[in-house]
């Protein structure tokens, strides 16, 4: 069964981990980031205030096991937001009090709500890395991004054009655009320090607005032929999932996963690519990366001992891959962090 920490039990373990030295807390004045190494987290969590009314916040995390929080929903403002949230990896599960009680956020989607201050929602976090961006923008600041062109503001936010505080909703827009993961990737990467940084991090914030509401005008389709998928062809799905990242270091061949969780090879290549919105290889690869992102923020390590800890046997392989994938040297992404801890 779940493990469901409380509103009142969660506070204390944050503070016990201050105190014990599992939880720290850094802010350079552009942005707060709480850096987890704790049993029930490891990895970091960030909030950085932008123009007035916006705000992004980036979960990087690794979940050793699933557990959840009952707690309220507030912001760092008291003022209420709208939410977009763009999922690069992980699954959370959602029971938003009163709007929607069976909410799944996934990898690879992204997701717009707006609920009052104080609503109750219980967050449940699944085992293995989670990374997220949550953008939080006040409902003045759309209004004045909008001005003028209010007619083209989407059906979904033209309340906010008269009040602040409209009916909640939760709305899934479904698989992120090419263009929605280069952005969310270049923000969660972002190559400059300071200033420079704060100014980075909002134009990409900004683009990630603009791509979402162009999503809300889009029909959703994907590009590739969708199949019919049963609830057990789901478990097992996930169940293969589960099986690459416990053998992330030297995984089964495709036709060894999929007889392992009882699917055909062909099933499992596209109920793979339609959940995941990725091919069974590509997750892994991307897992792989991400996960040398966290053992480079813990900094226990040198490049090579991660590249062979996540399963490349050619720094030099893994380097091209790192900075393929995050346009920054696995070195350079390492001293960032140690300037941040320091």
């Amino acid at each position: 069964m779940t493990k469901i920490y409380t509103s009142k039990e969660w506070p204390e373990i944050e503070e016990e981990g201050y105190r014990n030295g599992k939880v720290s807390y850094h802010d350079d004045g552009i942005e707060s980031v709480e850096i987890w190494q704790h049993p029930l987290q490891k990895g970091l969590v960030s909030a950085t205030p932008l123009c007035l009314g916006l705000q992004t916040d980036v979960v990087n995390v690794e979940y050793p096991e699933t557990y959840a929080n009952d707690c309220l929903e507030t912001d760092a403002t008291g003022y209420p937001t709208i939410t977009l949230v763009f999922r690069s990896a992980g699954v959370q599960l959602e029971q938003i009090f009163g709007v929607n009680e069976d909410a799944c956020e996934q990898s690879g989607e992204s997701y717009l709500f707006y609920y009052p201050v104080e609503t109750r929602e219980v967050e449940t976090h699944i085992a293995g890395q989670d990374i997220n961006v949550r953008i939080r923008l006040q409902p003045h600041l759309l209004r004045l991004l909008s001005k003028g062109q209010e007619a083209n503001l989407p059906c979904l936010l033209k309340p906010f054009l008269e009040t602040d505080t409209p009916s909640s909703f939760y709305q899934s827009l479904g698989k992120m655009t090419p263009a929605m993961q280069v952005a969310l990737q270049q923000l969660l990467h972002c190559p400059f320090q300071g200033i420079m940084r704060r100014t980075y991090l909002e134009a990409k914030t900004l683009e990630l607005i603009t791509l979402q509401l162009a999503q809300l005008f889009n029909d959703g389709t994907p590009s590739y032929q969708q199949v019919s998928l049963k609830s057990s062809d789901i478990e097992r799905i996930y169940q293969a999932r589960d099986i690459l990242i416990q053998n992330s270091t030297n995984p089964p061949s495709l036709v060894e996963l999929a007889r392992r969780v009882q699917l055909n090879d062909r099933k499992l290549k596209q109920g793979f690519r339609q959940i995941f919105d990725n091919t069974v290889f590509g997750y892994l690869h991307d897992y792989r990366l991400e996960k040398a992102c966290q053992l480079l923020i813990e900094d226990r390590m040198n490049i090579a001992e991660v590249s062979y800890a996540v399963g490349f046997a050619n720094r030099g392989y893994f380097a091209a891959a790192f900075r393929k994938k995050f346009g920054i040297n696995p070195s350079d992404y390492q001293a960032q962090w140690r300037k941040k801890s320091a």
